[in-house]
């Protein structure tokens, strides 16, 4: 009997909190549609193609929610038209991808932009979006030399002139990293030279896979110009994660083993949770008990119901 009052009253707990949202959803659509906001940016890869990224999210008064499922078309800015390029649809983060060959012939601005559009209809529950991005197509290349025993990382970055024409970039700064699982590792700086040349030493202390295979980025981020210019490259230079002692672990955020403060951390986070879980349960026992004592005391109060 107990239990089943405490599933009584948790289910009426939730019962009321489903109301209330439903309240405040249909109060939503009283005012009109949610305001939707996209961001939008345009990558230059070392495939020869263009990455339009389209994110899409809803603001509400505690956030904002990426918007699932939604239709994106992409087009690119003609001298007097816009000339569609496709549609895409979000992900499940909200994120819609399109690529365009770099080499097509599309119309440029006065200093060699190109300028990408991306654009969400709406509905009557979402207000439509767009975002535009212009860029100079450009590439990086990333390759590897050893020398003196010393191993370095070398790019090399051209643009793609409106003739077709590639030629070496000016000076830019170039951020080289290892992508982990949730983030980039960074591994080095480079300033570009005039030939569009750079070089930096190679860490000698990063852990690849069982292989020790290593994913090596080299990355141009918002550039007046170029935008964000990414380009790629895999060796063999990282430390096979079977090396790693099993009798001292190495705990850091790019290893396997994950560092002291955060194990604790995520086991004090789990322990509030659980806590207050818990202590709920243990108010709705003493509620109950407490309720049977005052009809326990009250003269005259005939218990034939219970036992029936």
């Amino acid at each position: 009997m107990q239990m089943q009052k405490i599933i009584i009253i948790l289910f009426a707990i939730a019962s009321v909190a489903g109301f209330k949202q439903s309240v405040a959803q249909k109060e939503a659509a009283k005012t009109g549609p949610s305001e939707t906001v996209m961001k939008f940016s345009c990558t230059s890869t070392s495939d020869d193609s263009i990455q339009l990224k389209a994110i899409v999210s809803v603001k509400h008064e505690e956030g904002a929610t990426l918007l699932v499922n939604a239709p994106i078309s992409f087009s690119v800015k003609m001298t007097e038209t816009v000339q569609v390029l496709g549609k895409a649809k979000t992900n499940e983060q909200g994120i819609a991808f399109f690529k365009v060959p770099a080499h097509n012939r599309f119309t440029r601005n006065e200093v060699q932009l190109i300028t990408f559009k991306a654009a969400y209809e709406g509905n009557d529950k979402f207000t439509a979006a767009e975002g535009e991005s212009a860029l100079k197509p450009a590439k990086l290349s990333v390759s590897f030399y050893e020398e003196d025993s010393v191993r370095y990382v070398k790019v090399e970055a051209t643009q793609l002139n409106a003739d077709g024409k590639e030629t070496p970039l000016g000076p830019v700064d170039i951020t080289v990293s290892v992508p982990r699982m949730f983030s980039m590792l960074k591994l080095a700086s480079i300033s570009l030279d005039s030939t569009g040349i750079g070089t930096a030493e190679f860490p000698t202390n990063i852990i690849g896979d069982s292989l020790g295979n290593l994913t090596i980025v080299a990355l141009v981020e918002d550039n007046e110009v170029y935008g964000n210019v990414q380009g790629q490259a895999t060796n063999t230079w990282g430390l096979h994660k079977h090396l790693i002692s099993p009798d001292r672990p190495s705990r850091e955020l790019w290893t396997p083993i994950a560092p002291l403060w955060m194990i604790i951390t995520l086991i004090i986070m789990l322990a509030g949770v659980w806590g207050h879980y818990i202590y709920a349960i243990v108010q709705l026992i003493l509620i109950n008990k407490s309720g049977k004592v005052k009809a326990e005391a009250i003269p005259g109060k005939n218990t034939k119901s219970i036992n029936s």
